[in-house]
This record gives structure tokens, C-alpha cells and sequence, in this order.
């Protein structure tokens, strides 16, 4: 059997990587970069990860403001290769009643904010965390 990947993934996999081609002269270095989701059901239904390796190197990526270049030359590249646009655009999906436990304040902004509007995302952490939070077990940090 032919395992292929389904079109959307052979965009996203083209747009990361070019996107990583493009910032490889920059600063702090992205350590590591990913996707997954449920892309080929709707394209909102997708996470791109980019990696740095420090707590610290994170942020001062966001601090000068690299993160948000990374985010959206990420997105124009994903649009300019074919991704649906329209998977970048906030749709309200209205306030779920949720109860949170644990986590920072921030975290449970995050949170309710994934679960009430539905887009696209790039998102942004470290090596670093995923050891402190998760002894370095991606699945567990991821899920």
C-alpha cells in the first residue's frame, strides 16, 4: 500500500520549512519546529509549533518582536502555496462553561480563548519547558 500525504500536509510541510529557510540567519536559533491537527477536516483545525531551546531565547523572540515575523511569514507562506486563507480568521464559536483547575492565570486565558474562537495557529515554546513541565516528554506537554 502507498501511504501519500494529503495535499494540505505537503503545504504546510513546504510553507514551515521555507519559513525555517527563511529565519535560519536569525537569532535566537529555532531549535525545533512541528505541525499537527485535524487540517484535512477543516484547515482552521491546525497548530505549527516553533521551538527555541531557552526560556530565555523565547523571550527575547517575542520581546523584539520575531515571534510575530515568525507567525506571519508563516502564514503568508501557507496562503502563497496554497492553504485556505480563511483558516486564519477569528470565528467566535461562543464561550464554553468551562471550570479550570490549576495552571497560571495566563494559561487559562489561553485556554478559554483556543476554545472560543476557532483559527489557524502558531505557537511558540521551548526545549527548556517541555523538561521543566513534562521531564522532556513531548506527548505529554503536547496533549
Amino acid at each position: 500500500m502507498l501511504f501519500r500525504f494529503s495535499r494540505r500536509k505537503r503545504i504546510i510541510k513546504k510553507a514551515v520549512e521555507k519559513t525555517v529557510e527563511d529565519f535560519s540567519d536569525r537569532t535566537p536559533k529555532i531549535y525545533q519546529h512541528f505541525f499537527y491537527g485535524a487540517f484535512d477536516i477543516e484547515p482552521q483545525h491546525l497548530v505549527v509549533w516553533y521551538l527555541f531551546e531557552t526560556d530565555a531565547e523565547l523571550e527575547a523572540a517575542k520581546t523584539s518582536g520575531y515571534c510575530v515575523e515568525l507567525e506571519r511569514a508563516t502564514i503568508h507562506n501557507l496562503i502563497a502555496l496554497g492553504y485556505p486563507k480563511g483558516a486564519f480568521e477569528l470565528t467566535n464559536m461562543g464561550a464554553p462553561k468551562i471550570t479550570f483547575c490549576g495552571g497560571t492565570e495566563e494559561d487559562q486565558k489561553n485556554i478559554l480563548h483556543a476554545l472560543t474562537y476557532s483559527k489557524a495557529n502558531i505557537s511558540f515554546t521551548t526545549k527548556e519547558d517541555i523538561d521543566n513541565k513534562a521531564n522532556g516528554d513531548y506527548y505529554l506537554y503536547f496533549h
